[in-house]
């Protein structure tokens, strides 16, 4: 089993306004992904080289609400919510957070592109531990290409901080289902006061950083 950093989510109530601050910060334009249709968010993908990726994303003013929409729906600014992990073997993946003492909520999403291809995956939420959005999510994108192929632009991320108060734990973790502290990089877990996430980026107008409570998905 593999696993890899995937994208990092960028939340908040407006997405148009999200797309603005990041033009604004990098000197990039987010391309526009699509609507998680019944999950009720939207969202556009700006790449992080390779196959990795912001995206920012929104509640959907033109769906009736959605598991996600009403995770992100007492946001009032936008910031760095949550970060995402790339698996290739999903069960062994379930196999290895249930052994370490966890369940696992799985769900299969699709969007349809503005080109009209359809991108179907499965996200994959380790539930039952303290970790919050401190902790990823997990993503597997089957037969469908990478989204990150379809981006042009592109910024880069430095180093991805994860703040916690306890990051023992939270890295022991990491270290038993597979994602162990020299595999890891450019993601980093840090002591800190409160649970955060901090992203180092350089873009066309220099370094930015992008930070966030990391409030997850509770899902």
């Amino acid at each position: 089993m593999t696993l890899a950093l995937d994208h990092l989510l960028y939340a908040g109530p407006d997405l148009e306004r999200s797309i603005l601050e990041l033009r604004r910060l990098s000197g990039e334009t987010p391309v526009v992904g699509g609507r998680h249709v019944g999950f009720g968010t939207h969202n556009a993908l700006l790449g992080l080289g390779g196959d990795a990726y912001l995206e920012a994303i929104a509640p959907d003013p033109e769906q009736d609400g959605g598991p996600f929409a009403a995770s992100l729906q007492p946001m009032r600014t936008t910031e760095l919510h949550a970060w995402c992990v790339r698996t290739d073997d999903p069960d062994g993946l379930v196999s290895v957070i249930e052994a370490s003492g966890h369940g696992v909520n799985r769900y299969a999403m699709s969007r349809t592109t503005s080109d009209g291809d359809e991108l179907s995956w499965e996200l994959l939420f380790a539930t039952d531990h303290p970790w919050a959005g401190a902790a990823p999510f997990f993503i597997h994108w089957g037969d469908t290409p990478h989204p990150a192929t379809r981006l042009e632009g592109s910024i880069r991320l430095r180093r991805l901080a994860v703040q916690q108060h306890d990051p023992a734990a939270l890295g022991a973790w990491l270290d038993a289902i597979g994602l162990p502290n020299g595999t890891r990089e450019p993601v980093m877990v840090e002591s800190a006061p409160a649970r955060g996430l901090r992203a180092d980026l350089s873009g066309r107008r220099g370094p930015f950083v992008l930070r966030g409570g990391a409030g997850g998905f509770r899902l």
